[in-house]
């Protein structure tokens, strides 16, 4: 049976409702092109819809242990936040921002009622995630398309300018083309081997033209690790072994050719990659060092020796150390670990309970300038420290605020995630659709949770909404797993 089929031969699409909450549904991806108040305003049609298919079931149904888990998560972001917020009343008075992230903290709480409501209305079989299956597909196929036009001709096809090596396709400014296809490249993966399945010579040469387009849109828009994460969970593909392994090795020779030819003929991109490779290998060279011998005051007469023994340990030579000596804030280290080092420090502040959600950004600041008494210690200056709006990893932004126990709940949440796949790797092989929707979930969700990436807030409307996305189906498929074995 064909997936138009599939999609349209359901029984749950007699109800008009019914379609218009899976075409609601099915917007998502859509939504994440047209910004945030877009994707905001879906979030809240959705669960309106929802709430009107499901009425009382919302509070008479049995509840998952994941998903219990998942609200205590949200339930500790909102009272370290409360905590937060009260305690900089007591000492610094009333602050009209920091009642505006206790606001943000409850309202954070949409995004677990959408959860919620996917799984209900899974499990009623109201919602059916073929539609979105397709629509992802799509979606994830046309931006790579345009973002290798773009390149090419200098605009796309609605007349935004390329930045020469950034390109972003309909995102305008944003630069973040790349991630999102690369969230979606699994599943036009899927579907272009799900659709020609009948069809072997058509399906081989197909499925490795849009593995290799959808890695070239990732290339030529300019975002670096959303091309690792995405040669990543095709390693990950290959493993599981579902009848792919020549379609994913052609797509690897094409690709690394590609690659190789243009980093011959083209030193930008071949520094760019240089440096990301700098930088993560800086970022692994993490030691206690870090984290105590660098808490010294600019000011201060042992500046100078700290700097230079600092300095002569990560540049080799006296003489390359003196040169530096003027430079505290280490220019040449990676910015995204001096990120990574002070959210740690800024965790070390309320460590069980954290800083409340989006503190990273009113924090970090105030630790890292010289004189400022913040309780009991006074905090100087670092030289290997730099401030940002979040800490640019999920677990970091996760450990400062909402501490170790908002952290060991995630963890948690990872734990009976990885559970799942192992119980259930050899039915997630079998070429079906709901196992092929349910695998394009999990490799996302396991990208996604990769811990030594770079990432945008986990607390911002785009990455919340498309982690309970992803995360929803993982969830509600569980349960039909578990029926069908």
């Amino acid at each position: 049976m064909s997936l138009s089929k599939n999609i349209i031969k359901n029984e749950i699409f007699e109800d008009e409702s019914y379609i218009t909450t899976n075409l609601v549904f099915s917007f998502f991806p859509i939504s994440f092109i047209l910004g945030n108040l877009v994707t905001n305003i879906n979030i809240i049609l959705f669960c309106c819809l929802g709430i009107l298919h499901l009425k009382s079931k919302i509070i008479l149904a049995k509840i998952d242990f994941p998903i219990k888990v998942i609200f205590i998560f949200f339930l500790t972001i909102i009272f370290s936040t409360a905590i937060s917020v009260a305690k900089v009343a007591y000492f610094e008075g009333y602050n009209h921002s920091e009642l505006i992230r206790f606001v943000k903290s409850i309202l954070f709480l949409r995004f677990f009622l959408l959860l919620l409501i996917i799984y209900l209305l899974n499990k009623h079989n109201i919602l059916n995630f073929n539609y979105f299956f397709l629509v992802a597909a799509l979606s994830a196929l046309i931006i790579s398309l345009d973002v290798i036009y773009q390149y090419i001709v200098g605009n796309n096809i609605i007349g935004l300018k390329s930045n020469g090596y950034n390109n972003s396709s309909f995102f305008g400014s944003e630069y973040i083309a790349g991630g999102y296809i690369q969230r979606f490249a699994f599943f036009s993966i899927f579907f272009t081997t799900f659709f020609f399945k009948d069809k072997n010579y058509i399906r081989f040469i197909l499925s490795v033209s849009v593995i290799c387009l959808l890695a070239l849109g990732i290339f030529f828009s300019g975002n670096r690790m959303p091309l690792i994460l995405f040669i990543f969970g095709l390693s990950l593909i290959l493993f599981l072994n579902l009848k792919l392994r020549k379609i994913l090795l052609l797509s690897f020779l094409i690709t690394i050719l590609f690659l190789k030819f243009i980093f011959s003929s083209n030193e930008y991109y071949k520094s760019q990659y240089i440096t990301f490779y700098t930088n993560f290998i800086n970022i692994m060279t993490f030691s206690k060092d870090d984290l105590i011998d660098l808490r010294i005051n600019p000011s201060g007469p042992v500046t100078k020796m700290i700097l230079e023994e600092y300095n002569e340990k990560k540049l080799g030579t006296k003489e390359a150390a003196k040169s530096k000596v003027n430079h505290y804030d280490v220019k040449w280290e990676s910015n995204h670990r001096r990120i990574f080092l002070s959210a740690l420090d800024t965790w070390r502040l309320n460590k069980l309970l954290g800083n409340g959600i989006k503190s990273f950004r009113i924090t970090c600041p105030k630790i890292n300038r010289p004189g400022v008494n913040l309780g009991e210690d006074l905090y100087p200056e670092k030289i290997n420290r730099l401030c940002a709006n979040h800490p640019h990893n999920y677990y970091l932004e996760i450990l400062t605020d909402t501490g170790s126990a908002g952290f060991v709940l995630i963890f948690i949440i990872g734990f009976l995630f990885i559970f799942f796949i192992i119980k259930n790797l050899k039915y997630l092989k079998e070429n079906n659709l709901k196992n092929l929707i349910l695998l394009s979930a999990i490799l996302c969700l396991c990208l996604e949770g990769v811990p030594l990436r770079s990432s945008g807030s986990i607390f911002t409307s785009s990455n919340a909404t498309y982690l309970i996305l992803i995360g929803s189906i993982v969830l509600s498929n569980k349960k039909l797993l578990k029926t069908k074995i």
